[in-house]
C-alpha cells in the first residue's frame, strides 16, 4: 500500500493554504472530443517547484500534459504512462524548462477519457542544483518503472553534464535500479545498477561520451526500481549534474532577456547572444 513521507504530508499542508484556482468547471476530455485548454496568462505567477493539480472524475485511462505549441509537445517533466482512474486527482511538479512553455504557450490536458472539475496551481517544492529532469513523487515498490518523455531533457547542454543523480527517501542503498532502454528478456538496458554509485540521499551515474550520447539521443527514458528487501519509498527527483555555465547572470545583468522557442529547445535571447535554459552559449 502507498504511503505518504512526512515530506510530502508538510508540502500537502503548504500548498492547501498556497492554492490558485486556475480553471474550475466541467469538461470531458477524450482523444475524439479533444483536451482542455488553459491559457498562457493562467500561468504567469507559476516558479520552477510548484505543481498543477488536476481534478478529476470517471477516469479509464491515462492523462497526459501538452505544451500548445506548434507541434503540440509534451510538458517538459511529464510522465509517459501516467494511468488515473475513478475519481481523484493528479499531480503535476514543474521543472524550470516546464514553466517557460507553460507561460510562452499554455497547456492542454489531453487523454482518452475523464471529466476534469478543477485546475490548481500550488506552492510546493524548492528544485535541487542541477538541471531538473524530473521532480515529483513516485512510488518505488515491486518493480515499478518512471518513464519520461524526451521534452523533459531536451536542451540540456550535454557537454557540461557529469552525472545523473536520482534521489529518493529510501535513505538506505540496497534498493534495484536501472535505466532500461527496451523490455525484452532480458531487457536491454542503457546503465545498470553496477554503473550507479549510491548513499543514502540519492543514486548517481557517471557519464560517459557514450552514456551523454545513449540518454541524449532516447526517444524516452525508463528508470525502473525494486524495493528489494527493504520497504517501498518515493523518488523525488532526476537531475543532470555537471560544470553548467552561467554565462547570462554575468553578463548585462540589466538588460531584458527575450525568451522564445527554436527546433523545441527553449532559447533565451540576451545582448543579442544566445543561450540554452541553463545559460549556457548556444
Amino acid at each position: 500500500m502507498k504511503k505518504i513521507s512526512l515530506i510530502a504530508l508538510f508540502a500537502a499542508l503548504v500548498m492547501s493554504v498556497n492554492a490558485t484556482d486556475i480553471w474550475t468547471g466541467s469538461k470531458h476530455v477524450s482523444w475524439s472530443e479533444g483536451g482542455l485548454q488553459i491559457a498562457a496568462d493562467q500561468f504567469a505567477a507559476a516558479q520552477p517547484g510548484n505543481l498543477i493539480k488536476v481534478h478529476f472524475t470517471g477516469a479509464t485511462d491515462g492523462i497526459e500534459f501538452k505544451v500548445m505549441n506548434a507541434n503540440f509537445d509534451h510538458l517538459a517533466g511529464s510522465r509517459e504512462a501516467a494511468w488515473i482512474s475513478g475519481d481523484g486527482a493528479f499531480e503535476q511538479f514543474l521543472t524550470q524548462t516546464a514553466v517557460d512553455s507553460l507561460k510562452a504557450h499554455g497547456l492542454e490536458l489531453i487523454g482518452a477519457n475523464f471529466t476534469c472539475t478543477k485546475v490548481e496551481l500550488l506552492e510546493s517544492k524548492t528544485l535541487k542544483e542541477g538541471f531538473t529532469v524530473w521532480t515529483g513523487f513516485f512510488w518505488a515498490d515491486d518493480w515499478k518503472t518512471l518513464e519520461l518523455y524526451k521534452e523533459g531533457y531536451a536542451g540540456v547542454d550535454w557537454s557540461k553534464a557529469t552525472a545523473l543523480r536520482i534521489y529518493s527517501e529510501a535513505n538506505r542503498t540496497d534498493y534495484f535500479l536501472q535505466i532500461v532502454k527496451a523490455w525484452g528478456e532480458p531487457p536491454v538496458l542503457t546503465a545498470s545498477k553496477d554503473a550507479f554509485t549510491i548513499n543514502n540521499e540519492y543514486a548517481e551515474l557517471p557519464l560517459t561520451d557514450e552514456l551523454r550520447t545513449e540518454l541524449k539521443e532516447s526517444g524516452h527514458w525508463m528508470i525502473q526500481f525494486n524495493k528489494e528487501a527493504g520497504a517501498a519509498f518515493n523518488v523525488t527527483d532526476i537531475v543532470l549534474v555537471g560544470d553548467f555555465l552561467t554565462a547570462i547572470s554575468n553578463t548585462a545583468v540589466e538588460s531584458k532577456a527575450v525568451k522564445f522557442f527554436e527546433n523545441g529547445q527553449l532559447v533565451i535571447l540576451k545582448n543579442g547572444v544566445k543561450y540554452n535554459a541553463l545559460g549556457a552559449q548556444l
